[in-house]
């Protein structure tokens, strides 16, 4: 049995899922779009079933990727059931989705969900009127708490068994309107299409002169022959709809008279259907919905007065951010340390086990110096990053991040984005791959480029590991904060820079508006908190004993051979001697240019290429950073940390860019810019730095 959950953004949507379907979860991405696609297997008895979790969206128009995904998988694979996740604390918003799911789909159960917030602020629904007006069974839950959720399954396994099911609730539209509507109907009802999708919704869309639609239908439909017809539709869709008309002899309106009688356009008929359904809710709303005028504010109301206050606001925000990066960074400290120092024992262990067999000295040496070198100093990063997504999956799941984004707003307008990117600008302080892909909430593709192109320029978590290691060994104390601090804010300036500079290159004809809901607050449950952050640490820790550990291989046997020779005759020595006449200007020897350069495979492998380089143990990141004092000045570390911070990202990164952008070129363009960004920063500050004295 295929069932869909659907609903709008922030219903509580993804607990439900999580709740049903456990650990028993697919994420990737639906076929040929940027928007994630998660499915769950549920087993109830004999009968197996297969969960879809379709992206929250406020209505199944063609605007969005997420609705058109949506719309598609309804239409497409006829799911037995669709489970429909309703606020009950905004009914009214919620039920215009219901209703267009109801065009598509008659087999619906709704799921009345955050009645505890709705009745804390005064709100009251009926289910049982509710189910009455809609003809749809309606059940009552609480997936915070996990109230009703196994009732809500049942139900739908119910429904989605029924041979034949009662239809829904028709939305009444006025008669005009009708009359169109069976015009358009009359034209379709003999066509191929009407047997793929419901006969009304494509009168429906069609008179809304859908985009989607149209297309789907240009690559069947027999060319025109009536040119002065075709001249006169407004669309190319309209034209498909012409062809249509020659091809099947129909009787009745013309299409003309269908759409150009009294002058209506293709957004007069989508007001007027939009128009008509909220009043057919507006009708409905005193039956089901009681609201009782309290005494008092409610806790978000209480709440939002100081976090979303122009005074208050921003400091409130700079305090949950500091606390993010303290947990991050300060608090997993000890837990990076035993991690290192479990991979030095582990290593240890294994090498011991070599000796025991007798095995040559260049295996023992892998082993150590390369694969648990390598891969022990990227794996003391995984506390970071559990961490930082704890924290963000905290942040989203209470309704904090919405308030986020709504004061970021204010910033991202000047540099002509709009709050939206906020998510995306802040993810990248994790990990700049999750950071570019919560680019997918962005509606507009402009916004979404450049914000792709900009997230890289965000330092993520492996970079300031690396960073705050190099600072702690240079500048040790309070002159450590100044610095990382400072570091902070050439990136912040060089964003701002660079979304204008971006905005003149990406030609974009609007600037699009920032239109976001703001949840009620809620305490988040621990498995929507714990999950996520687990499948993302997971994803990392599976790339650090794959992809980092090649590379940590490879660049052992580029240091290691030929053997007997000093480490600036190995093959790495040589490349790093070609690349030291670029490092030249900026202070940089070659064994710092070649750490750069492995540094593409993914920022983590940094420091355990100059860990193998420099020859330090497993266990000791901080020794790296002190190794490097003999070769470099402070200056010298300052412009390294300026240069590892901006220059070209991850490879992880530029395929992600790459699939969600879909295109080599502008991919190639974020690479290149990000290089010559980084060179000319670190020549300005290191010859910038000896012009004023420094060194």
């Amino acid at each position: 049995m295929k069932i869909a959950l659907m609903g709008n953004p922030n219903v509580g949507k993804s607990t439900v899922f999580n709740a049903l379907t456990g650990s028993n979860q697919q994420v990737g991405n639906w076929a040929g779009k940027t928007v994630e696609r998660k499915s769950g297997i549920i087993q109830r008895g004999n009968q197996k079933i297969e969960l879809v979790d379709l992206p929250g969206t406020y209505s199944l128009t063609a605007y969005s990727q997420e609705e058109i995904v949506t719309r598609e998988y309804i239409l497409r694979e006829k799911p037995d059931v669709v489970m429909a996740v309703v606020d009950a604390s905004n009914i009214e918003r919620n039920l215009y989705l219901v209703l267009q799911i109801l065009e598509l789909s008659p087999r619906v159960v709704i799921g009345l969900n955050m009645l505890d917030l709705a009745q804390a602020t005064g709100v009251t629904i009926n289910s049982t009127e509710l189910a009455t007006a809609l003809n749809v069974p309606v059940v009552e839950i609480v997936a915070a708490k996990g109230k009703g959720i196994e009732e809500f399954l049942t139900e739908a396994i119910r429904v989605g068994s029924l041979v034949e099911y009662p239809i829904s609730s028709e939305v009444p539209y006025p008669e005009e309107l009708e009359q169109k509507i069976h015009a358009m109907e009359m034209l379709l009802k003999d066509t191929v299409w009407a047997n793929q999708y419901p006969l009304r919704w494509l009168a429906l869309k069609r008179l809304e002169r859908d985009p989607e639609i149209g297309q789907t239908w240009k690559t069947i439909a027999p060319k025109s022959r009536n040119n002065k017809a075709k001249d006169s539709c407004c669309d190319s869709g309209d034209a498909v709809i012409y062809q249509l008309q020659e091809t099947i002899i129909l009787p009745g309106e013309s299409l003309l008279q269908v759409y150009e009688a009294e002058g209506w356009s293709k957004d007069h008929f989508e007001m007027a259907f939009a128009d008509a359904k909220y009043q057919f809710i507006a009708q409905m709303l005193p039956k089901i919905k009681s609201v009782e005028i309290l005494a008092k504010p409610t806790w978000t109301d209480n709440l939002d007065k100081w976090v979303l206050s122009p005074i208050w606001g921003y400091p409130i925000m700079l305090a949950i951010l500091a606390l993010v990066f303290w947990g991050s960074f300060v608090a997993s400290a000890p837990l990076g340390g035993a991690v290192s120092q479990g991979m030095a024992w582990a290593g240890d262990v294994f090498v011991s086990l070599l000796q025991w067999g007798h095995a040559p000295d260049f295996v023992q040496s892998l082993v150590r110096d390369g694969i648990f070198a390598g891969v022990g100093a990227v794996l003391a990063f995984i506390p970071q990053i559990a961490i930082f997504f704890a924290f963000f999956s905290f942040m989203q799941d209470c309704g904090y991040l919405a308030r986020a984004a709504f004061l970021g707003d204010r910033f991202m307008q000047l540099m002509g984005l709009h709050g939206k990117s906020f998510f995306s600008l802040v993810s990248g302080f994790g990990c700049n791959v999750p950071g570019i892909m919560a680019t997918r909430t962005l509606e507009d593709p402009k916004d979404r480029l450049i914000t792709m192109l900009i997230n890289p320029l965000i330092p993520c978590v492996p970079r300031l590991g690396v960073m705050s290691a190099v600072v702690a060994a240079f500048f040790p104390g309070s002159r450590g904060a100044i610095i990382m601090l400072s570091l902070l804010l050439v990136s912040m300036v060089l964003v701002m820079f660079s979304a204008l500079f971006l905005r003149r290159i990406v030609k974009q004809k609007e600037r699009s508006a920032f239109v976001m809901e703001l949840p009620l607050y809620h305490i988040p449950t621990l498995r929507n908190v714990l999950l996520p952050t687990w499948q993302k640490t997971y994803s990392f820790m599976k790339r650090a004993w794959t992809f980092i550990l090649v590379a940590s291989i490879l660049v052992w046997v580029l240091s290691s051979f030929p053997q007997g020779v000093p480490m600036n005759e190995t093959w790495a020595g040589k490349m790093g001697g070609l690349l030291a006449i670029i490092g030249q200007p900026l202070g940089f020897d070659w064994r710092i240019m070649v750490a750069i350069v492995f540094g593409f495979t993914a920022k983590e492998t940094t420091l355990s290429t100059l860990g193998i380089l420099y020859g330090v143990a497993a266990d000791a990141s901080q020794s790296i950073a002190q190794a490097m004092t003999s070769a470099m000045t402070p200056l010298g570390a300052y412009t390294f940390l300026v240069v590892y911070m901006l220059y070209i990202p991850c490879l992880a990164s530029v395929v992600t860019t790459y699939k969600e952008s879909g295109s080599l070129r502008w991919t190639s363009f974020g690479i290149a810019y990000n290089l010559i960004l980084s060179y000319i920063m670190g020549w300005v500050v290191f010859h910038g730095g000896q012009f004023i004295g420094l060194h």
